[in-house]
């Protein structure tokens, strides 16, 4: 599985839990922001926020599922064993390449937890994706998923008792039923910016002298 699913530490690296104001930027509107809610996610052993910053793409590439994810975290903890402090200690990431659907970061790892500096390559993907939420979990989507497109699909319908709502997105989800819309607190749609591949390297590719 490339470059690991994160993180191991040894005990002696303790990574602090994240602060306030990470949290309040969490978000993945921007590649950046991105970068920086994974970074979050990760710091605070926060499972199933670690599993929402990969792409459909990784999940599947991958074979993991949320159900799956904590089992195939363990299973890795001893490929990349330090990726969890180099994601902490890493610098603010800048832009290797950027497209319309995708975006290479980079981010600094200074020392010393290494000898020499290096390098976090994060490859990042710009999705669809639909959500509702219900008066019971205001906070948290109940129902959604990630699409190709938002905009090229027919998101919601009622039944001819307008007692339950639908879903039809493109083929690349499917159909899905949802709650009572008299309980339907919010419903997004819209595009973000998830984790998509990662590794860590000791040189910056080639081409690119320094980073700032």
């Amino acid at each position: 599985m490339a470059a690991a699913l994160l993180l191991g530490l040894t005990p002696a690296c303790r990574v602090p839990s994240p602060t306030v104001q990470q949290g309040l930027e969490y978000g993945f509107r921007t590649p950046k922001q991105a970068f920086e809610s994974w970074r979050t996610a990760v710091q605070g052993d926060l499972l199933v926020e670690e599993y929402r910053c990969f792409s459909r793409r990784w999940r599947a590439r991958n074979g993991v599922t949320l159900l799956k994810y904590g089992e195939a975290r363990d299973e890795l903890l001893s490929e990349v064993p330090k990726l969890r402090w180099a994601l902490y200690r890493a610098d603010a990431p800048e832009f290797l390449d950027r497209q319309d659907r995708s975006a290479l970061l980079v981010a600094r790892v200074p020392g010393p937890l290494w000898v020499n500096d290096q390098y976090l390559l994060v490859t990042l993907r710009r999705q669809g994706f639909w959500e509702v939420s219900v008066e019971d979990t205001p906070l948290q989507p109940e129902f959604g998923d990630q699409v190709e497109d938002p905009f090229r699909s027919q998101l919601f319908w009622f039944d001819e008792e307008g007692d339950r709502f639908f879903v039809i997105v493109d083929d690349f989800s499917g159909r899905a039923e949802g709650a009572d819309p008299d309980s339907i607190h919010l419903v997004a749609a819209g595009w973000e910016w998830k984790i998509d591949d990662f590794t860590v390297v000791d040189e910056l590719p080639e081409g690119i002298e320094s980073i700032e």
